[in-house]
């Protein structure tokens, strides 16, 4: 025959339906944030006038 269990003395809390949501009281920790790696690139500043940069020993056109 078979033993069915006791029945506990508490139901047991129903399930929440968002259990995402933060409990009342409860600080929340911001994300962290997203700093992508910048490229490892050498970019000329921009010269004066919007002349274009001549390196040095070259020819003038």
């Amino acid at each position: 025959m078979p033993v069915e269990p006791p029945i506990p003395a508490q139901p047991e809390p129903a399930p929440s339906e968002n259990p995402g949501a933060p409990q009342p009281g409860q600080p929340t920790a911001p994300p962290p944030e997203y700093n992508p790696p910048a490229p490892d690139i050498d970019v000329p500043a921009p010269q004066p006038g919007g002349d274009p940069h001549v390196a040095p020993g070259q020819p003038m056109a």
